[in-house]
């Protein structure tokens, strides 16, 4: 999935951005649109992809319900295959009501957490009653931990530091870290450790490294042992 987002995005020339993760999901995934929440706990709609997903990013900040809502509380994915369903009704029913207006018949939220932090959600609805098999709930897993990283670069502590007159390569770096938490069968920040790590057993700048990665020139292996884990 990692690969595939930097595919989706080299394609369209475009970084990797909350816009491109949203689309890249949204094409993957069969959904309708998406949206991105920031904050808690009010969130504040950060991305939408369309009219109906910005009614459901505000419904969740205005209501304190929907699937969204209980998302985030219950610091899990919630998906929902229809809402017009009587217990959904009953369970949400101002939020299944306006949204059902709008247009949404189906919905998946994922809350976005980092360590006790609640960073905000991502959420994709459908027109139609859908369900997402195993591997697609997977690659949705993945793209929330794209998006978890790109909102905590816009917000300051523990964000890594951005060269002067350079941001938009910082993306390469998003596209650098999940190719080679592919390649590695880690997570997201073991993958920028040892990104950081080669960069600085190189002498060379992080930016260069996550390129030569993304662009295929650099590729870790587990089994190279340079310090626990090595590039080829």
């Amino acid at each position: 999935m990692w690969e595939w987002l930097a595919e989706y995005a080299g394609t369209r020339a475009a970084p990797l951005s909350l816009r491109t993760v949203c689309a890249a999901c949204v094409s993957r995934t069969g959904m309708t649109g998406a949206w991105i929440a920031r904050g808690d706990p009010l969130p504040e709609p950060a991305f939408v992809t369309d009219p109906a997903a910005a009614t459901l990013a505000d419904l969740a900040c205005v209501l304190g319900e929907g699937p969204g809502a209980d998302a985030t509380r219950r610091g899990r994915p919630i998906a929902v295959t229809d809402l017009s369903a009587l217990p959904n009704r009953r369970a949400w029913p101002t939020f299944s009501a306006a949204a059902l207006q709008a247009g949404a018949r189906s919905v998946l939220a994922v809350p976005l957490v980092s360590g006790t932090a609640k960073i905000g959600l991502l959420g994709f609805y459908s027109r139609r009653p859908r369900v997402l098999v195993t591997p697609q709930r997977a690659e949705v897993g993945a793209v929330a931990e794209v998006v978890l990283g790109l909102l905590l670069d816009e917000v300051g502590p523990g964000r890594s530091p951005v060269p002067d007159g350079d941001p938009p390569q910082w993306p390469e770096i998003h596209q650098a870290t999940g190719i080679v938490a592919v390649q590695l069968g880690v997570g997201v920040a073991e993958s920028l450790a040892c990104l950081r790590a080669h960069a600085y057993a190189q002498a060379r700048p992080l930016l260069e490294i996550a390129h030569d990665v993304v662009t295929r020139r650099l590729r870790f292996s587990p089994n190279v042992q340079e310090g626990g884990i090595g590039g080829s």
